[in-house]
């Protein structure tokens, strides 16, 4: 079944949807600030584990997908409702993949909780009655073939909960499901979040999607349960990467990785986000050699440099030949080492 997309909006925090004309959504779109989440470096320390604050996202913005009249579907016409959110197709699941290389960082890695980033504004968007509930679920599964039939973990939050994470006139709201125990992360094929939606009584939840991805991420469970792509949903052209955040710990970073300490002490990479043009600011009281290495969120290595006799320093990375998305810059002088996030926005 291909579904039918009236538009996809761009924006970075903040968007607008207005009512029906002409039996159809008219959208508008309001330029933020780029979304909070995304800049956090690999690894930091809690009082007992490592931590990593996961995404999949490929730039420092959202965007939100509405869906025009399919009149070949009862209830979809003049409109269709949310592409990855409530509509009339009766989807029952929104989720993404998050990949092994994504948490490589961590030992042990489970995860903790995540942080979703949902679309509302006034009366439009995640929204109903307040003790009704929206879950978030783990599965296991490959992105070739999708969540497995089992569910490996869930914990829900009801509407009320959502909607109180508004911060002020913003129409992202980031909420953060926990789990009462650590879920174990798989460490072969990666993991899917997913995010159950309303059905009925007019209760509704969107989740944002970060915008001109190059990656695919996205499954939706219909309504006879079966798991399908958004791609091939609703089109080649509307690719899913899902502002999910989960947070993976462990009982340490992988070896030699050092968090708040160390290298990390003593350099600094900027900006973040970045258009391809990237500093690497380094000040040591000794010379060192380092080595550094930029891998995409697929962990192929598209950059490898050493360095040698560095002590106070401004190294330039040239990325802009590379794609809009998540990379990780490794940089190790022989003994310790670092791991940092970059997002390419250009």
């Amino acid at each position: 079944m291909i579904k039918q997309l009236l538009s996809i909006l761009a924006v970075a925090s903040v968007v607008t949807v207005s009512a029906q004309t002409n039996g159809k959504r008219v959208n508008t779109t309001i330029n933020m600030g780029v979304a909070p989440e995304m800049g956090k470096s690999l690894t930091y320390k809690t009082t007992a584990n490592f931590c990593d604050t996961i995404a999949t996202v490929q730039n420092g913005s959202v965007s939100l997908a509405t869906a025009g009249s399919d009149t070949a579907t009862p209830g979809c016409s003049p409109a269709a409702g949310y592409v990855y959110g409530t509509n009339c197709y009766g989807d029952l699941e929104k989720a993404n993949f998050f990949p092994v290389a994504t948490y490589s960082a961590i030992n042990s890695p489970s995860i903790t909780g995540v942080t979703v980033g949902f679309f509302k504004n006034a009366t439009r968007g995640t929204g109903g009655t307040a003790t009704s509930t929206v879950a978030l679920k783990i599965y296991n599964g490959a992105l070739a073939t999708g969540p497995t039939t089992a569910v490996v973990a869930s914990t829900v939050a009801t509407m009320a909960q959502i909607l109180s994470a508004v911060a002020g006139t913003s129409t992202i709201i980031y909420y953060t499901f926990d789990f009462a125990t650590p879920v174990a992360a798989s460490a072969t094929n990666g993991f899917f979040v997913s995010v159950t939606l309303p059905q009925g009584n007019g209760d509704t939840a969107v989740v944002y999607n970060s915008p001109n991805s190059t990656i695919d991420y996205g499954y939706e469970k219909w309504s006879d349960n079966s798991w399908n792509k958004i791609s091939t949903a609703w089109g080649a052209n509307t690719k899913a990467n899902l502002i999910m955040f989960p947070k993976v710990c462990g009982t340490s970073a992988a070896a030699g990785i050092s968090t708040n300490s160390g290298l990390s002490k003593n350099i600094s990479i900027m900006p973040n986000p970045s258009t391809g043009l990237v500093k690497m600011v380094v000040s040591f009281g000794t010379s060192e050699n380092l080595n550094v290495t930029v891998t995409n969120a697929l962990g192929q290595q598209i950059l490898s440099n050493k360095y040698n006799g560095i002590s106070n320093e401004s190294i330039g990375l040239d990325l802009t030949s590379q794609s809009n998305g998540v990379y990780f810059i490794t940089i190790s002088n022989g003994t310790d080492k670092m791991v940092q996030r970059l997002i390419l926005n250009k």
